[in-house]
């Protein structure tokens, strides 16, 4: 049975969770003398729908990152059409995770187990997937995995979906990668390509308006910080988390920065010549992956 949210503190660090609503982080701030600090955007209380999600908190990608074009993708000599869930578009994003009601099976007074199941209507096999969410004094410790539970091979792939908070003083993000997977139709990538100079974040570098786009060969972590404020976050990541998608819609007062095991439409990448980066796990295996959330204020 899936609750309602619930809040666990360590220190000054807070984090809420709400499993009923995709299994997501929907508030994670520390308390100050001087007041609250979000580093993530806060989730409304009101409209959580599994149906129309809120772009603030961080929720879960499973078992997919991102978009499959068209909805289609061929795997095991099989051809596979899949619910299109990206509004007003062709493309089947983001997974299922963030549509699906998770269960809590284990909560203590610094960490909580999550967990949900899919039934295989939407993908090549029914899988169970889990998040162990632990808050230390000074960091928030993710950890999630899949297992799949059905007979045949299904492809996977994980990560995270985090807004980030950006008010008109602007954040900087400090990190590096090796390429950029730039979008070629409706935010379809087709391949990886030289990391452009004005893309390279590693010395620092303010968040620029306007991405929808994926970077490779990320070294798994990045600093994000908020010089105005003197606040910064640390984000480090597991080794199967070496691709990135940076989303920076104009007009905003947030940006994500998602560290993610594949490229946008991975799956169908292979078909071109191109890494898939995607996993393939048989009946019975578990994929499996994490990432720390370290803030600091000065």
């Amino acid at each position: 049975m899936s609750s309602g949210p619930f809040t666990l503190a360590n220190g000054d660090l807070r984090v809420e969770i709400d499993p009923g609503y995709g299994g997501r982080v929907t508030a994670f701030w520390s308390e100050t003398p001087a007041g609250r600090i979000d580093w993530l955007v806060p989730t409304p209380p009101s409209g959580r729908d599994l149906g129309s999600s809120h772009q603030a908190g961080m929720f879960p990608l499973v078992p997919f990152s991102n978009r499959i074009e068209n909805a289609r993708f061929h795997f095991q000599g099989r051809d596979w059409s899949i619910e299109a869930t990206q509004a007003g578009r062709p493309h089947a994003i983001h997974g299922h995770g963030l549509r699906t009601a998770w269960n809590v099976l284990e909560q203590d007074d610094h960490g909580a187990t999550l967990a949900m199941t899919h039934d295989g209507s939407d993908w090549p096999s029914t899988y169970t997937a889990r998040q162990r969410l632990e808050l230390g004094a000074t960091e928030l410790a993710v950890r999630m995995d899949v297992t799949n539970t059905g007979a045949s091979a299904m492809p996977a792939g994980l990560g995270w979906h985090p807004f980030l908070p950006l008010s008109d003083d602007g954040a900087v993000i400090t990190t590096t990668f090796q390429t950029i997977w730039p979008p070629v139709r409706d935010s379809i990538p087709e391949g990886a390509e030289p990391l452009p100079a004005d893309l390279d974040f590693t010395n620092g570098a303010r968040v620029p308006v306007g991405l929808d786009t994926g970077f490779g060969g990320w070294r798994r972590e990045a600093l994000i910080s908020w010089p105005s404020i003197g606040a910064a976050l640390r984000m480090t990541a597991d080794e199967v988390l070496d691709h990135v998608i940076i989303y920076t819609p104009v007009g905003r007062d947030f940006f994500c920065f998602e560290p993610v095991s594949h490229p946008i439409n991975a799956i169908n990448t292979a078909a071109i010549g191109q890494e898939n980066g995607m996993a393939e796990i048989q009946a019975g295996e578990t994929f499996a992956t994490g990432i720390s959330l370290v803030p600091s204020l000065e």
